[in-house]
């Protein structure tokens, strides 16, 4: 391949993990969680560049991708891991949405590596959707601040009927 053909080639790639990255990034961005746009668009680019890499060095070869996919998965695993923090003598635990998001954008800029960037896209946008919504059910049904105003409802229905 000539240089003017691996440009062209990256670039769409380019394009969608970049996209893609900053859809993720967003998501993050607006929840004021860590790992916004930089990270996501970084680890999404360097998962399609890691898995396009061989095939351009080499295109004549039969490069083993599910071993570079699995170097992938394990790199941003201690990526992601780096994300999660214990507090104290707690159980409470942080950062596993942040970890798992890392891990998911991994998984996408492989999906466009091996030249599924349109499919990319709308797995993206789907759970950008679908994680904004659980969002908000959590929030509704399940917050510490739902549940204190729930048990005060409580309270002042037991103080009506008694009164």
């Amino acid at each position: 391949m000539s240089e003017i053909e691996v440009l062209e080639y990256l670039s769409f790639k380019m394009l969608f993990a970049v996209i893609c990255g900053v859809a993720v990034g967003y998501e993050r961005k607006i929840n004021d969680a860590s790992a916004s746009f930089k990270t996501q668009i970084l680890v999404c680019v360097g998962s399609m560049l890691f898995t396009v890499i061989p095939n351009l060095a080499h295109p004549t070869t039969n490069s083993d991708g599910f071993r570079i996919i699995a170097q992938i998965i394990s790199g941003v695993g201690f990526l992601g891991a780096g994300a999660i923090l214990h507090k104290g003598n707690t159980n409470h635990v942080f950062g596993l949405t942040t970890a798992a998001w890392i891990w998911f954008t991994a998984a996408i800029g492989i999906l466009i590596g091996i030249d599924h960037g349109p499919a990319a896209i709308f797995v993206t946008l789907s759970l950008v959707s679908v994680i904004n919504t659980a969002r908000k059910i959590e929030i509704k049904y399940f917050s510490e601040k739902n549940k204190r105003r729930q048990s005060d409802k409580g309270e002042k229905k037991e103080l009506k009927e008694v009164a």
